[in-house]
């Protein structure tokens, strides 16, 4: 018998309870109740404890959960009347990735159950989606700019846009850090418990890099290009 398969990297996605709960029900849609029961399972690895429940809302009342999420695993399975596995969907959310695998002897149902997953995350991106697929690249430009005009700056005595430079390039290496643990410009953001604190970890660091970058780009640009004229 065939089997048909889709699988995809999705964007950055940025989910609340409510979507969660949503989400839940495009995947789980189509499956039998008793399938629903017994062949769902939704996980998370925390540092040193990983929960898995066979339902949401079981998996919603360990105590042990954070406010936010930066990975979860999302499976269900269908079976046919012969006991064998005719359809299966596994959508993982991990710090700097998003997987899709959907599997079934229905080509049509492949189709139609990956591409409901798909636009719903879609509505779901972050402002910085775009951001996250450009970051990776822009990094090492980033670093070789700040670089030069950090030299330039102290090679002319600019002591102020020297430090304001050497802050932006430090403030970058602690982005890419943020970035690469899934703090900065996360990929995943699953909000169980909506935190009304400005002041975290992600936050300081954009202000930092921007007050940083205006000042680099006033002392080695704009003010260059006035003296000249």
């Amino acid at each position: 018998m065939r089997k048909y398969t889709k699988s995809f990297k999705l964007d950055a996605s940025k989910l609340e309870l409510n979507d969660l709960n949503h989400l839940v029900e495009i995947i789980t849609k189509t499956f039998s109740e008793n399938e629903r029961s017994n062949d769902f399972e939704i996980l998370t690895r925390l540092d040193d404890l990983d929960i898995r429940s066979e339902s949401l809302e079981e998996f919603l009342k360990h105590r042990e959960l954070p406010n936010k999420l930066n990975n979860l695993s999302i499976s269900m399975t269908g079976w046919n009347e012969n006991g064998n596995i005719d359809k299966s969907v596994r959508l993982l959310f991990y710090k700097i990735f998003t997987n899709l695998d959907v599997n079934g002897d229905e080509e049509t149902w492949v189709i139609g159950k990956s591409s409901q997953i798909n636009e719903f995350l879609k509505k779901k991106r972050p402002w910085h989606w775009l951001l996250n697929k450009i970051f990776p690249y822009a990094t090492g430009v980033i670093f070789a700019i700040s670089l030069f005009y950090l030299s330039h700056f102290l090679k002319n005595g600019e002591i102020i846009y020297s430090i304001s430079t050497g802050i932006f390039f430090l403030s970058w290496i602690l982005a890419t850090f943020f970035f690469t643990k899934g703090t900065f410009l996360p990929h995943v953001q699953i909000i169980l418990n909506r935190d009304k604190s400005l002041l975290n970890k992600e936050n300081i660091t954009i202000l930092i890099s921007i007050l940083s970058l205006i000042v680099s780009i006033i002392g080695g640009i704009i003010l260059p290009l006035i003296n000249s004229n």
